[in-house]
């Protein structure tokens, strides 16, 4: 037997012999987590956060709403995370700095018997996937890593609490913003650009992190890769609005905030409000849960954006009322310009199919296509 898991086993049965040795287990992962936080001598270890969060977000609404006890949430967010977090080369990783962390003459007495015990416990760690929690030899990198999830979830809440006291928001049952925060989102949005602001001053790291998301969910808008998030009409207001403005070579004559009150209002609280529904609806697949989730974090934080990108695209999956409708939107914005009159057989069969809000929502589009100001535009909603 090599000198390190000598000296491992005998740490560890000091531990495992005790009278009190569930208390001395718990005390051994708790040293754990602490060398495991920044700064600590097994920080080396932690997940990369752009590693980490995205199966973190996919999977911990929906565990959370399925499972009450907190032991068998987290025992199932691991399963269904580890498939992306967990594998033989990061176990191997963990195995060798244990060891040159247990050998170490930096490291205290207790730190040694926690390090002793976690070598031993690694040995019996299964070598290839799955992992779950009650393996044998995981229940040490299942708090680690749980150890690391929690970080976040602080983060993330504390940022949403900065954000939700900037902007008077309450939430629903502690989760879902109430209806008067929609509507201050979408129209309020220089108040959101102040909160945005001091949320960035709170936790940089966190709004740089949530950019690279932002990125990543406008990408896949602009290249027509998401699920079906607007309704034709919805798709062709944001195109009449922004898409004059996003001309190659053009310089902005109105600046975005000014753009997005242009843009009817009722069109932007449906949006926000269907993706904010969207992202907590556990009957989707996680993916689909998952897009929606940080697709509303960018319609919230970067709404000029978020419909920019859909403004840009050259194909949407949209939301239809009738077989064809997606072709005929799709023809629709081809053109370079509309005339109002256009729009008016497409307005007809959305009132033919039983769906008038959709068909007055075209009816307010014509307005605006003539210069008017259409009833139940920006500043209208009740």
């Amino acid at each position: 037997m090599d000198p390190v898991l000598t000296e491992a086993c005998v740490l560890a049965q000091r531990v495992l012999g005790a009278p009190d040795l569930f208390q001395r287990m718990s005390d051994c992962m708790e040293r754990l987590r602490e060398m495991f936080r920044e700064g600590g001598p097994l920080a080396s270890l932690r997940w990369p956060w752009e590693e980490l969060v995205p199966p973190v977000e996919r999977h911990i609404f929906r565990v959370m709403a399925e499972v009450e006890d907190t032991d068998e949430w987290r025992e199932q967010l691991f399963e269904r995370c580890a498939p992306d977090l967990v594998s033989p080369e990061r176990l191997e990783r963990l195995n060798e700095a244990l060891r040159r962390e247990l050998m170490s003459p930096e490291r205290t007495a207790d730190e040694k018997c926690a390090l002793g015990v976690a070598v031993v416990e690694l040995l019996a760690a299964p070598r290839h996937p799955p992992y779950s929690r009650r393996t044998q030899g995981m229940s040490m990198v299942s708090s680690l890593l749980m150890a690391q999830v929690d970080e976040w979830v602080e983060r993330r809440q504390r940022v949403q609490a900065v954000v939700d006291e900037a902007l008077g928001n309450t939430r629903d049952g502690g989760a879902r913003p109430h209806a008067g925060f929609i509507r201050g989102v979408v129209t309020q949005p220089e108040v959101l650009e102040a909160a945005l602001e001091r949320a960035a001053r709170v936790d940089p790291e966190l709004m740089e992190l949530m950019g690279r998301f932002e990125v990543g969910i406008l990408g896949g808008i602009l290249a027509g890769r998401t699920p079906k998030v607007l309704h034709g009409e919805e798709w062709l207001w944001v195109t009449a609005v922004l898409r004059e403005h996003l001309e190659p070579g053009r310089v902005p004559e109105t600046s975005g905030l000014a753009l997005l009150r242009v843009l009817d209002a009722r069109v932007q609280q449906a949006v926000l409000s269907r993706v904010e529904a969207a992202g907590r609806d556990r009957s989707s697949p996680p993916e689909a849960e998952q897009w929606f989730s940080w697709a509303y974090k960018v319609l919230v934080v970067r709404p000029v954006t978020f419909f920019e990108a859909f403004a840009r695209a050259r194909e949407a999956v949209l939301i239809e009322r009738f077989a064809g409708e997606a072709e005929w939107v799709h023809e629709l914005r081809r053109r370079e310009r509309w005339r109002p009159e256009e729009l008016e057989p497409y307005r007809l069969r959305l009132e033919a199919v039983g769906a008038p809000e959709a068909a007055r929502c075209v009816q307010r589009l014509q307005a605006h296509l003539r210069g008017e100001t259409p009833a139940g535009g920006w500043g209208f909603m009740t």
